[in-house]
């Protein structure tokens, strides 16, 4: 006989386990149980989300804790004018432009260095399009743990300091305007007051702006996952701060559209649209020029991408090239996996005994990538999360066709036209991309050539670092209020 329907309230018979919720990704984390078993899940479901906004109201009522003091304070205070004046005359001295051209600061964590070439490469190739502009550039690295210092890098003078040099620099010059890229709580406090005056912008492009969910999959444990929680927690209450303060943003400028929305979802806050402006990542259209492509670059297919995390889809493209393996495709194709993290092991544990996948434990520099791109016709770029794809839109200028996945903001950056696109998690889809590519070379070939025309008509220079400068004041042009910024 079967058993009487449960009503609302009654407990479950002891012998019941605690439901798990099935969400990808979660892990079997959350149970039904944390919350109790007397609640339709209506309820339970109303409870945490009203119950979480009064705690977070109380939360970010107080606040925020002060960062941990570095133990240098007093000699870096001390010690800043003389560092940022050695910084100035050094560069100075080698400054091929007038004191009449105008300046700009970049406030960042990292930048290239000889030694690490690939520190946020994609702002040393705004700064390098700026000089060439006419414009005089410092930049100013705010990294709590390290020496203070001055380099050159590719000519631009660096100035690394824990944040006392920063503030110097903002109080000693006029800068027509300032910008930070991965604005955090380290880089903000130590400037803050000595922002008055100057025009400030902060690029938004998803790391400091994104919510735990976003990178569940990268989490293993629930300590892990607590981490993530309160780390999105203050990041949630330190936009909040920098909206309020008399010194914030002028205009908060991202990436693309989808990450503005995403943002705001995800810090649960609204930037006013007066303040917000959409100015793409620039692709550098001469170093990723466009070369006809061979039919039979088709079958030659490149992955280049860090492995550091899943976000990337290290294992999808994986299991993409797994499900070619046995078809008689497999054998025309070569593949070229270049990069590291680690996930990147999963490439070297799969393709060990294939001949015709060369897999390569190392980062390459930007000539090398673009060299990779004349040699191969196809990029394989999965993704769970892109706020815009930097990667990809580089190959695609060199006239690769990317095989990719509908997620995050990669819509607003191909079609159907210049890209296969496969639905998110689907790796029967990324390998489909791959065979009709390569079973189709009129296809390829027309793709090939929509791709780099998609570039040039979207992230080139003249569509993003013309329209950046305009924005800041630092050239003519509509001030960031045109079709882009809608």
């Amino acid at each position: 006989m079967a058993a009487p329907p449960r009503r609302r309230g009654t407990p479950p018979p002891r012998s019941a386990a605690p439901a798990r919720d099935t969400t990808p990704g979660y892990r079997g984390y959350l149970h039904l149980a944390d919350v109790g078993d007397t609640y339709t899940s209506q309820e339970a479901a109303t409870l945490l989300q009203l119950e979480n906004a009064v705690l977070k109201r109380r939360l970010f009522a107080e606040p925020a804790p002060p960062l941990t003091p570095t133990g240098h304070e007093e000699e870096d205070l001390a010690a800043a004018p003389r560092r940022v004046a050695d910084h100035f005359a050094r560069a100075d001295a080698a400054a091929q432009l007038g004191d009449d051209a105008p300046r700009h600061l970049v406030v960042v964590g990292v930048y290239p260095t000889l030694e690490n070439s690939y520190g946020n490469g994609f702002v040393h190739r705004r700064v390098k399009y700026f000089q060439a502009a006419g414009v005089r550039v410092d930049v100013a690295v705010i990294d709590r743990s390290a020496e203070p210092r001055s380099y050159e890098y590719d000519g631009v003078h660096v100035l690394v300091g824990r944040g006392a040099e920063a503030a110097e620099l903002l109080r000693t010059r006029h800068y027509e305007s300032v910008a930070a890229h991965f604005l955090v709580r380290s880089l903000w406090e130590p400037i803050q007051d000595a922002l008055a005056g100057h025009r400030f912008f902060a690029f938004m492009h998803g790391f400091e702006s994104r919510r735990w969910i976003r990178t569940m999959r990268n989490h293993r444990t629930q300590g892990q996952v607590d981490d993530a929680i309160g780390d999105t927690l203050e990041r949630q209450r330190f936009w909040r701060e920098v909206l309020d303060h008399p010194h914030g943003p002028e205009r908060f400028v991202f990436v693309s559209r989808w990450w503005r929305r995403a943002a705001q979802e995800d810090m649960e806050l609204v930037f006013p649209a007066q303040r917000t402006a959409i100015v793409h990542n620039v692709i550098d259209t001469d170093l990723f020029c466009f070369v006809p492509k061979d039919p039979e670059q088709r079958f030659r297919v490149l992955w280049v991408r860090s492995a550091a995390n899943l976000n990337y889809g290290a294992d999808l493209a994986v299991r993409a090239l797994e499900r070619l393996r046995d078809t008689p495709l497999w054998d025309r194709m070569q593949v070229t996996v270049i990069g590291d993290g680690k996930h990147f092991g999963l490439f070297e544990e799969a393709f060990a005994d294939d001949a015709n996948v060369t897999v390569e434990r190392r980062f390459a520099v930007q000539e090398e990538i673009a060299a990779l791109h004349r040699e191969h016709g196809v990029f394989l770029v999965p993704t769970r999360l892109d706020s815009q794809g930097v990667s990809r839109d580089e190959a695609m200028a060199s006239g690769l066709v990317p095989v990719t996945n509908d997620a995050g903001a990669v819509r607003e950056f191909v079609d159907k036209d210049c890209a296969m696109i496969a639905d998110a998690e689907d790796v029967a889809g990324l390998a489909d991309g791959l065979r009709r590519l390569m079973e189709d070379p009129d296809l390829f070939l027309r793709m090939s050539r929509a791709a780099a025309a998609r570039v040039r008509a979207q992230t080139s220079p003249e569509h993003t670092v013309d329209q950046e400068m305009a924005l800041m004041g630092l050239a003519a042009g509509p001030g960031g209020r045109g079709e882009e910024n809608a």
